[in-house]
């Protein structure tokens, strides 16, 4: 018959229902290969689908994998993910620790969701990216190199949310995503991620996209404590925290479905 695991499609970032960023979670007993975690992945064909083995020592053995390509540090599958732990596997600890390939990472467990620290990504000004400006249509304010992104500010957020990108352009293979930011009307800033690297051509609410946002902001602002915004159909705010090389982010999430999955059928 196959093995059966456990699946879960948990929407992040979200209260109620029809917002946030979904994602798949497996439950495993075991990690399977690369290779078939990213068929499976591509099967999916959500934004994120987030593979987690339960350790005996009470921590838990974490990836992501988008529709096209794995992803190291992954805020919404991540909060999808503890989500899962802690409402279905019967986690009762105040916070979950995560083995990443690279890192570890700890969740807290607080107020009906959950608070995750993220490396802080410093980021440098840079001169024009022209894949950016073609991509986007609209010449920035100033581009901005962080470690894994590109950062494209404008000057208000009205520009921000009325940006149609051409997906037809393609991004230099270096960028992994590109992120769109503004100072808010109603939040310290605003952003949009574009992904197309990984199979997700508009990210509807991404978490480690402020590891890069909340530095630049914070700098801006001249304060540790933020408020962003991803302002698109499924978005929302999301406090954000800048902690010397972290910063902490908070979110709540909801199951949208439950059931299982015959894991040797997607092979």
């Amino acid at each position: 018959m196959g093995r059966v695991e456990n699946l879960f499609i948990v929407k992040a970032f979200a209260s109620q229902p029809f917002a946030g960023n979904p994602a798949a979670v497996c439950v495993l007993t075991e990690l399977p290969s690369a290779q078939h975690m990213q068929q499976i992945a591509r099967e999916m064909n959500q934004p994120i689908t987030s593979f987690v083995v339960p350790e005996l020592d009470g921590t838990y053995t974490l990836r992501h994998y988008g529709p096209t390509n794995p992803v190291e540090i992954c805020g919404h599958g991540t909060i999808a993910a503890s989500h899962v732990v802690y409402e279905y596997l019967g986690h009762t600890k105040p916070h979950i620790d995560f083995q990443l390939a690279t890192m570890n990472v700890r969740v807290g467990v607080r107020d009906k969701g959950f608070e995750l620290e993220i490396p802080a990504f410093p980021c440098k000004p840079v001169v024009d990216v022209p894949c950016v400006v073609k991509f986007l249509g609209v010449r920035p304010l100033q581009c901005y190199r962080s470690f894994y992104d590109v950062i494209a500010e404008f000057s208000t957020e009205d520009i921000v949310r009325s940006l149609k990108p051409d997906f037809s352009v393609p991004l230099v293979n270096s960028i992994r995503a590109l992120l769109v930011t503004a100072k808010g009307s109603s939040s310290d800033y605003v952003y949009r991620v574009f992904a197309p690297s990984i199979g997700v051509n508009e990210d509807y609410f991404c978490g480690s996209a402020n590891g890069a946002l909340g530095p630049l902001w914070r700098d801006k602002c001249a304060k540790n404590e933020l408020l962003g915004y991803s302002v698109n159909e499924r978005g929302g705010p999301i406090p954000c925290v800048v902690l010397g090389e972290k910063v902490r982010i908070y979110g709540q999430a909801l199951t949208w479905f439950s059931g299982t999955v015959k894991f040797d059928a997607c092979a």
